[in-house]
């Protein structure tokens, strides 16, 4: 459970940044269950809509970490998404898709999430 510090620093976060980043969308793939086969059967996608940034990772800080070029770095104001995001959801930003490959940071307070992305086909 968060402190309540912690749950100040990510609200006075939010506020301070929300309707100024660009708005995006987290989709996770809905559960998936296995036929009789042991073929997945695919459920239901679940949306979230959040405010970020998209960027490039640092060349050298990419380099040391091991990140591909292609990656790109994804930061999410926590207090203004439902959900905390999960390696594998995909997220819509700037109008190209990626999926989550780590997520890379969450800051002690849990007011940003850091999340290392790479491109993919539109999965809707």
């Amino acid at each position: 459970m968060a402190s309540l510090l912690e749950s100040s620093i990510k609200k006075q976060v939010a506020s301070a940044f929300k309707g100024i980043l660009l708005e995006g969308t987290l989709r996770r793939p809905g559960s998936t269950a296995v036929d009789s086969f042991g073929d997945p059967i695919p459920g239901v996608a679940v949306t979230f809509s959040f405010e970020g940034i998209r960027e490039s990772f640092n060349a050298s800080y990419a380099a040391d970490a091991g990140i591909p070029v292609t990656d790109i770095k994804v930061l999410i104001i926590a207090g203004l998404m439902s959900t905390d995001p999960l390696k594998d959801d995909q997220v819509l930003i700037r109008g190209q898709w990626h999926q989550v490959r780590e997520i890379r940071e969450r800051d002690p307070a849990n007011a940003t999430h850091i999340l290392q992305c790479f491109e993919i086909e539109d999965p809707t």
